[in-house]
């Protein structure tokens, strides 16, 4: 393996009958970075592993190759040729918010007493558009947080439960503008079934105003449904149907609706994807796989 930035050796590639691994990996940036037992005081773990080894041997890594429709990813081999057939299942994953393109932050800038996120925030675009059909938004952003919004939609059938994960940035077709949202949404996938064990300490905290940079703003977290006894019925008679549809959101503003189909478009025609696009195009399947395996429908919200 070759660093692409400095042309060092880093490691090498062992393709075994069962599995792909990584002997010699390093990296100066995580060289230093050790995996440590949390049960002891960190710096004692006497058993501690290098993190490039425990990424190794616990198969946290992504190989991609010449031929595009595979990929070895997190220890398992797969095949998918709609990368090179124009993309029409991953992009039905995909849905156009026109708002996006006017963002110019995340949640935008905060003042004492402020009623509603920035107007050019994707917050904002969430509350106003994205999360239109929930009559229940809840803001869980900061501290114990299981997605930026929750909305509940109780008025639909099938009634539905959805999580919303925010994020701004340049436009580009880089996996690197994903990573973080694509983990946040996968390890929250289980709180989906909105616990009951976990929710009086939810509800005591949606009952407070939004605290950003500082401020105490009156902006409020039970954006809409009602006050809390409300809000507790509704969801506890959402969390009890039977056929209640889960939906998982990434909100970006980096990222065009436009420029992967285009991408998708020379790809079927024989021009090679970009290496940016292939790895953008497995983080993102990763995703959607990770949804439906706990019977959730994955998408991403993105600029047309």
């Amino acid at each position: 393996m070759i660093h692409p930035d400095d042309h060092a050796r880093i490691g090498s590639v062992k393709v075994g009958e069962t599995r792909i691994s990584l002997p010699g990996f390093t990296l100066p940036s995580i060289a230093s970075i050790f995996v440590e037992d949390a049960a002891v005081p960190v710096g004692t773990d006497t058993d501690r592993t290098p993190l490039t080894r425990y990424l190794d041997r616990e198969d946290l890594f992504t190989v991609l190759f010449s031929d595009f429709a595979l990929a070895y990813i997190d220890g398992s081999l797969y095949r998918d040729e709609a990368l090179l057939g124009g993309g029409a299942d991953f992009l039905r994953h995909l849905q156009a918010a026109p708002p996006l393109a006017q963002a110019t932050s995340e949640k935008g800038t905060f003042a004492d007493g402020q009623q509603a996120f920035g107007d050019t925030s994707v917050f904002r675009a969430i509350v106003d558009h994205i999360a239109r059909d929930a009559d229940v938004l809840l803001c869980d952003d900061l501290g114990d947080e299981w997605a930026d919004f929750i909305g509940i939609s109780t008025v639909t059938r099938p009634p539905m439960v959805s999580f919303y994960h925010a994020k701004h940035g340049a436009r580009s077709l880089s996996a690197a503008a994903f990573h973080d949202s694509v983990g946040q949404a996968i390890k929250n996938l289980g709180r989906m079934a909105l616990p009951s064990e976990a929710m009086p300490a939810k509800y005591a905290s949606w009952e407070t105003p939004y605290r950003g940079a500082g401020a105490v703003t009156a902006i409020p977290r039970m954006i809409r449904g009602g006050g809390r006894l409300e809000i507790e019925h509704r969801i506890q008679e959402v969390r009890n149907a039977p056929d209640l549809l889960k939906r998982v959101f990434i909100v970006t503003s980096s990222l065009s609706q436009a420029q992967v189909e285009a991408a998708f478009s020379a790809a079927a025609t024989g021009e090679p994807p970009s290496a940016h696009f292939v790895q953008l195009y497995w983080l993102l399947v990763s995703y959607f796989s990770a949804c439906a395996e706990i019977g959730a429908i994955g998408y991403v919200v993105c600029q047309p």
